[in-house]
C-alpha cells in the first residue's frame, strides 16, 4: 500500500497530519516483533497499517517451531507490502553455542531474510566473537542489527563507558544498526534510564539505531525526545498508536500536543 508523505489518500484527509517520508525509508522505522504469529494475523496488520510497517522481527526463536513452507508464506506476505525482515531470538544464539552460526545465516539468506541480529542476551560471548558473528553474517550477505544489552540483567547499562565502547566496536565491525534492549533501560526498572539514551543519542547518530519500546510512554518518550528519527521496535499492536504519535495526533501523558482555536 502505497503511501504520500502527508497521507493525502487516506481517510478524513482534511485534517492535516506531520508528514513522514513513504516506504522505503532510512530512518524513522517501525521495526515490529512477530513471536510465530499466523499468516491471518500478519494479514490484517498489514492490511490495516502495512504502510507504517518498515520490518518484521521474526522474534523469540518460535520459526525453529514451524515449517519452511509457513515460514517461506510468511516472508512473502511481508514482502508483497514492502515490509523487510530479520531474524532474531534465542535460536541466533544457540547457534552459536553449537559452532553453526554460518549455516544459521545461509539458511535465514535461503529463505528470504535480509537481515539477522547478533546478540548475547541469554549467552556470554565476548565482544570479539560477537564482531566476528557480525562479520560472518555480512559475509553471507546478511544486513546485521547488532543488540546492545543483556536480558534480565539491568546492570548492563552501569558503565556508559563501556556501552560506548561495546557499540563503536559493533559498526566497525559492520553492524548496519545498533538495537538498545530494552530491559535495564525502559523495561524491569523502576524508572526509565533516560540519561543513558540521551548521552548514546549524543554520541551515536540515532539514525543507526533501534530503541526497544514495549509501552506507550516510552515509545511517546523517543518520539516526542528523539523525533520522527528514531527507530522503534514494537509489538504488533502497537503499531498504529506509533504512528500516531508520529503523525502528532496521539500524545501518551498529560503533557504533548498543544492547539488552539485563535478565539479570544
Amino acid at each position: 500500500m502505497a503511501v504520500d508523505a502527508g497521507l493525502t489518500g487516506m481517510a478524513f484527509s482534511v485534517v492535516k497530519v506531520a508528514p513522514r517520508p513513504p516506504k522505503p525509508r532510512d530512518a524513522g522505522l517501525t521495526i515490529v516483533a512477530d513471536r510465530g504469529v499466523g499468516l491471518n494475523r500478519v494479514a490484517d496488520l498489514l492490511d490495516s497499517a502495512g504502510a507504517y510497517v518498515d520490518y518484521a522481527k521474526i522474534a523469540i526463536g518460535a520459526y525453529r517451531l514451524q515449517t519452511e513452507d509457513f515460514l517461506s508464506r510468511k516472508i512473502a506476505l511481508y514482502r508483497d507490502n514492502d515490509v523487510r525482515m530479520f531474524f532474531a531470538g534465542d535460536v541466533t544464539e544457540a547457534a552459536f553455542l553449537q559452532g553453526v552460526s554460518r549455516d544459521f545465516y545461509r539458511e535465514i539468506k535461503r529463505l528470504g531474510g535480509d537481515a539477522v541480529e547478533v546478540s548475547s542476551a541469554q549467552v556470554a560471548m565476548s565482544l570479539d566473537d560477537k564482531c566476528a558473528l557480525i562479520r560472518m553474517a555480512q559475509d553471507e550477505g546478511l544486513q546485521v542489527v547488532a543488540e546492545a544489552g543483556q536480558k534480565g540483567h539491568d546492570d548492563w547499562t552501569r558503565s556508559q563507558g563501556y556501552v560506548f565502547h561495546q557499540m563503536e566496536a559493533y559498526f566497525k565491525a559492520g553492524a548496519w544498526k545498533v538495537l538498545i534492549q530494552g530491559e535495564g533501560v525502559s523495561e524491569g526498572v523502576e524508572a526509565r534510564k533516560e540519561d543513558l539514551i540521551l548521552n548514546i543519542a549524543a554520541n551515536f547518530d540515532i539514525k543507526d539505531l533501534i530503541f526497544q519500546a514495549k509501552d506507550g510512554g516510552t515509545q511517546a518518550w523517543y518520539v516526542s525526545t528523539l523525533g520522527n528519527a528514531a527507530n522503534l521496535d514494537v509489538d504488533d499492536d502497537q503499531v498504529i498508536d506509533v504512528e500516531l504519535m508520529r503523525r502528532n495526533i496521539r500524545k501518551r501523558g498529560a503533557f504533548g500536543l498543544i492547539g488552539s482555536l485563535g478565539e479570544g
